[in-house]
């Protein structure tokens, strides 16, 4: 093509352009007018798994078999096979593009977001609340999406949350949800706001360390989308990367040649890879089968981190299709975090505060998308119409109204074509520019009537690391040296990577061996008592602080923790000392000051202490727990009208904030929902409570404590929760604050003595104070020798904890989970197994329905060397046999089969629902496993006839087990079940 037909040809589009996009907008229906969003609360009603009550055995570190660390939390494993019509709490956003819902019952879940304009939701409406076990605690269902924070399936990810509903100045609302979590005091809150006249939902995250030591977290937006065969996965990145980084794979077509942002394609298992290479800040999932869509978009100084998940179409991931729906819907999820992969962990410092926001936005009609913002989305492709000619299609979403607008098409810095007009969410703008030269790069841009750039793409750019850095395959591993070749610092990253994988207990054993080797290490003598400060073994944490500051005077860490152990052990001049040194620092400025505002208030100083926490808010406004603390002192004061005049303001930053809630109403507002939300978990109650402890004002904490709890359907509660009239922890607390405001708490304190202990486990620091109390008044009671047990080996302290138990045990034998506790203790800690074996055979006495009381006593067996058969009699004794939970049913499985008694333990798997554990044993492994032992057990015999006939057979149905042949046949092709095979046949050649 000559330069004159080249100018042709773009005045011709020009011209064309302009024409078509003006007709277009023309025939464009006039907008509704925008109003104000709507909010409000109703109830949603949705099939739901039924569930029965969780495991009443503290899960506590130190028994923990698995990767989750959940106490003081219940397992929620308990899940039966029906559904039935449940009314869940609903909050809802409306305006006139856009309808979302949250489910604040199932952990906050953002469960659908319904685009109005082409009726298609962004996010997988599950129409069935399915649970299956997959979360840390258990039960998980999968719909809409999932707020993950400070571990992956949260704790509360199913269990109702805090919540609230707010207007904006604009016209907007909003609905929060947000959680503080129990093993570690910290919090996360989501906005999630619609805007008058925006076709897109604003997602607002703060994850906030409440406590006073750090903790740690990461954070993933997982979102569920259904999804279809022909769906695509729109990730802009070339390269992805493995779980722990393992290695790295090219993107969207794999190593193997398999395009795998094409989701039928998810043929050989499940996808789980994170994006790499790439700083672009959005990611979208398109499906030509609705011609619809949604894009995630978050600034990579916010959410830099991205990952897609599949369970795939092989048999596994259709059983696992079954397993959460009941319509064998699919669906991927799309994730967004602020670490590399989810085996990475960071520490919050206490008052640590990050915060950031996404943006969800519906797409519709574009065939896919090229680049990706809040405002606008837009698809560009090529089409060859001649030889070195191409026709470029544009395609383009908007999420508001765009008076005057201009889009333009450039080659290089030259404006090739210009359209001016109104673009509107109704509709989407498409146009097919024709006859461009195909050797060119083109340009699409977007300007608002003032010329803003709105959005811009080039085609082909992208912001991706360059090809030639990055290597393609396994990445290479760091390792640690051999243990005997340990130094200091390798300790201490040791232990740093097990604090932050959450093994709290191992890490401190790492750092207690290094400290054998190396006692004058500063490194290690700071994380060992930062740590014993975490578990509440603040005497063990004195020297190994004071040696770290006596050899570094100006570090702030050790100060600041040596300040909070001196402070629990009561030494209140030293932690003075050390607090106002650590204030000093930019990291412990907050937290040390409120710490020294806690001393000056349990001394009486209300006024100085209301000095130091307006020094932090001074310097971090936006500390809402320094805002509790500046509320409830100006009222103690007196000073009414100040702490009136400062509630809005704190409540603005988190209105679903229960202490905030309860401050407001003691000031005089009206909140009618606030104590039926209270009564739904009385941890929510003690987390008030301790709070006013800590701050002097026990009259306060007592006030909350003596309410009279509504109950009834609008006490919502997770199966298993105890009413706060009935839960022992409430009433000893109160029995506390009579004794702390010099009146006599004797009642309080027998009357939790008399109350039942399952589902209550303690963990807070103020409750070795209380249950303390209570057994100086009364050395007999055998309930808070229980409970300070379980707080005693929450911290890690066996000793203590064993001595409590079994004070316990002389007392009162029959408390529920006593034994199991003694038995594990003992077992776990280096014990002898014939003491544990003692321990759980009483306890079969005392606890016959405890499952653990016969695993821990089999567990006890097998240590001590006894034989199979015996060990099976053990568990064959537990009288529940058949509503055993899965994970007991299948290691008396596998017991009987080292007995070699296969015909009782495949009768064992017959007519059973055994739910699926993500990652765990299900019930085809172990009927596999079983038939392929009794055939191996058969050669060996010289039986080789049945052998082989069991190893021909081993695909073939079985009626009475629940099932199918195409299921058992992806089990029979395992590594491990070919090499069990050819045992089988190369014994009987």
């Amino acid at each position: 093509m000559t330069i004159k037909q080249k100018a042709t040809c773009t005045l011709y589009v020009v011209a064309l352009t302009v024409t078509i996009f003006h007709t277009r907008v023309s025939a464009q229906t006039k907008p509704t007018p925008t109003g104000p969003v709507r909010v409000w609360e109703d109830s949603k009603p949705i099939l739901t798994s039924e569930e029965g009550l969780p495991d009443p055995n503290p899960p506590f570190d130190l028994f923990n078999r698995g990767r989750f660390y959940n106490y003081p939390y219940t397992l929620r494993h308990n899940l039966v096979d029906r559904r039935v019509p449940r009314q869940w709490r609903a909050l809802n956003l409306e305006n006139e593009y856009l309808k979302c819902t949250v489910l604040p019952d199932l952990g906050g879940h953002l469960y659908t977001c319904l685009d109005k304009i082409n009726g298609a939701s962004m996010f997988y409406a599950n129409p069935t609340i399915k649970f299956a076990r997959i979360a840390y605690r258990g039960m998980w269902a999968a719909l809409g999406v999932e707020f993950n924070f400070p571990v992956s399936h949260n704790w509360m990810t199913v269990s109702p949350v805090d919540f609230a509903t707010t207007r904006e100045p604009d016209g907007g609302a909003s609905v929060w949800v947000g959680n503080i979590d129990r093993p570690y005091g910290m919090q996360w809150r989501v906005q999630l706001t619609l805007r008058p006249g925006g076709a897109y939902l604003e997602q607002k995250t703060v994850l906030y360390n409440r406590s006073d030591t750090r903790h740690r977290f990461y954070w993933w937006t997982n979102a569920a989308v259904e999804v279809w065969d022909d769906s695509r996965v729109l990730y802009p990145t070339q390269f992805t990367a493995a779980h722990g980084f393992r290695d790295i794979d090219t993107w969207p077509v794999n190593s193997a040649g398999i395009d795998q942002s094409i989701v039928g394609n998810h043929k050989y298992g499940p996808v789980s890879r994170f994006s790499y290479g790439s700083r672009e800040p959005y990611m979208a999932v398109y499906h030509p089968h609705t011609n619809a869509g949604v894009v995630h978009y978050s600034s990579s100084l916010d959410l830099p981190a991205k990952k897609i998940w599949s369970w795939g179409s092989d048999p596994d991931g259709l059983e696992w299709r079954t397993a959460l729906s009941d319509n064998n819907s699919a669906y991927v999820e799309i994730q967004a975090g602020l670490f590399r992969d989810q085996e990475t962990y960071g520490f919050l410092d206490p008052e640590e505060s990050r915060s950031f926001t996404e943006y969800w936005v519906p797409i519709r009609d574009l065939g896919g998308v090229a680049r990706a913002n809040p405002q606008a989305v837009l698809n560009l492709s090529r089409r060859t119409s001649g030889k070195d000619i191409v026709d470029l299609e544009v395609a383009l979403n908007v999420t508001r109204e765009f008076r005057n607008a201009s889009v333009r098409l450039l080659g290089g810095s030259r404006t090739l074509a210009t359209a001016d007009g109104s673009l509107s969410p109704r509709q989407t703008f498409r146009k097919l520019f024709r006859g461009l030269p195909s050797n060119a790069t083109y340009t699409v841009e977007l300007r608002s009537d003032s010329g803003e750039a709105v959005l811009r793409h080039t085609e082909g750019e992208y912001d991706f690391v360059a090809r030639d850095q990055v290597h393609v395959g396994e990445q290479p591993s760091n390792n640690y040296p051999p243990a005997a070749s340990f130094g200091a610092d390798d300790f201490v990253l040791l232990a740093a990577d097990q604090e932050s994988n959450g093994e709290l207990l191992v890490a401190l054993s790492t750092y207690q061996r290094g400290l054998a080797r190396f006692p004058e290490s500063i490194a290690l003598n700071r994380g060992a008592g930062r740590l014993e400060v975490v578990l509440m073994q603040y005497g063990a944490a004195l020297p190994h602080l004071s040696k770290a500051l006596s050899w570094v005077s100006h570090d702030h860490e050790a100060a600041y923790y040596l300040g909070l152990a001196e402070a629990a052990e009561k030494h209140d001049r030293s932690a003075r000392t050390h607090l106002e040194f650590a204030q000093q620092s930019q990291t412990f400025h907050g937290p040390a000051l409120m710490a020294l505002a806690e001393l000056e208030a349990g001394a009486g100083n209300y006024q100085r202490a209301l000095g130091l926490v307006q020094a932090v808010v001074d310097a971090a406004p936006n500390l809402t727990r320094a805002g509790e603390m500046e509320l409830a002192f100006l009222r103690h004061l007196g000073r009414q009208a100040d702490a009136q005049a400062r509630v809005p303001y704190w409540q603005k930053k988190d209105p679903a904030d229960s202490f905030l809630r309860y401050e407001a109403v003691k000031l005089g507002a009206t909140d009618q929902a606030l104590l039926a939300h209270l009564a739904g978990d009385p941890q929510r109650i003690l987390e008030i409570a301790a709070e006013y402890i800590s701050m002097g004002l026990y009259a306060d904490a007592l006030d909350l404590l003596s309410q009279k709890y509504p109950s009834g359907p609008q006490v919502v509660s997770e199966p298993g929760t105890l009413h706060p009239t009935y839960y022992p922890l409430i009433a000893y607390y109160r029995g506390y604050c009579h004794y702390l405001l010099g009146q006599d708490g004797r009642a309080d304190f027998d009357a939790a003595s008399a109350m039942p202990t399952t589902y209550v486990f303690p963990n807070r620091k103020e409750s070795f104070s209380v249950l303390r109390r209570a057994l100086d008044v009364n050395p007999q009671d055998a309930t808070a020798h229980f409970l300070l047990g379980s707080l005693y080996l929450s911290a890690g302290e066996t000793g203590h904890a064993l001595e409590q138990w079994e004070a316990a045990r002389r007392l009162q034998p029959a408390i529920p989970t006593l034994h199991r506790n003694l038995g594990y203790t003992a077992l776990l800690s280096g014990e002898s197994p014939q003491r544990a074996i003692d321990l759980f055979r009483e306890g079969m006495k005392y606890d016959p329905h405890n499952v653990d009381v016969f695993l821990g006593l089999e567990q006890a067996m097998e240590k001590a060397g006894q034989p199979a058969g015996e060990r099976a009699r053990a568990l064959q004794s537990y009288p529940d046999l058949e509503s055993a939970p899965a994970a007991f049913v299948f290691r008396l499985v596998q017991v009987l089969s080292q007995a070699e008694e296969f015909e009782s333990a495949e009768k064992l798997l017959e007519r059973r629902f055994l739910p699926r554990e993500e990652g765990g044993t299900t019930v085809g492994q172990a009927y596999v496993t079983l038939r392929l032992n009794h055939a191996a057990t058969l050669a060996a015999k010289h039986n080789c006839v049945t052998a082989l006939q069991i190893v021909t057979q081993l695909q073939d149905p079985n009626a009475t087990v629940p099932f199918t042949t195409e299921r058992l046949a992806r089990y029979t092709i395992s590594e491990s079940a070919k090499r069990s095979m050819s045992g089988v046949q190369q014994a009987c050649q």
